[in-house]
């Protein structure tokens, strides 16, 4: 069963290659992400990673981590406050803030790069049977 204040992190490099392969997985070339150049000239000065693909480490993390296996997304809520530059080591935490009698958990979620709040917010997660403490699939 899932206890309110459990936590995991789990920390990723953002090199060019996962941007890269990211990109080509969702078909969002956006220059900021991709052309060097192109990033130098805008607000950012360099590439950044989509926001997406940081989401996705948060649903790596739901999925495969905390509450894990067998969980169901229903609702992911972020505020994206400061880029994640291609070349960052980002870390991504999510904790248990409250698990409500009708099998759904919110988590908090947040990625760091350093001291650096890069995003924050919350997901409300399904939980999986076992965690409910239902016996039945």
């Amino acid at each position: 069963m899932l206890a309110v204040g459990e936590s995991v992190s789990e920390t990723y490099l953002v090199d060019a290659d996962l941007v890269q392969r990211f990109a080509d997985a969702v078909s969002d070339f956006n220059p900021l992400h991709l052309d060097p150049e192109a990033a130098a000239a805008s607000r950012f000065g360099r590439p950044i990673a989509h926001g997406t693909l940081i989401m996705s480490f948060i649903s790596g993390l739901l999925g495969q981590r905390l509450p894990g296996p067998g969980s169901v997304y229903l609702v992911q809520h972020s505020e994206f406050r400061a880029p994640v530059y291609v070349g960052d080591r980002v870390t991504v935490s999510v904790t248990v803030e409250q698990v409500y009698g009708s099998g759904v958990a919110r988590l908090s979620h947040e990625a760091r790069v350093g001291d650096r709040l890069a995003v924050s917010g919350y997901s409300d997660v399904l939980l999986a049977p076992k965690e409910r403490g239902d016996s039945r699939s």
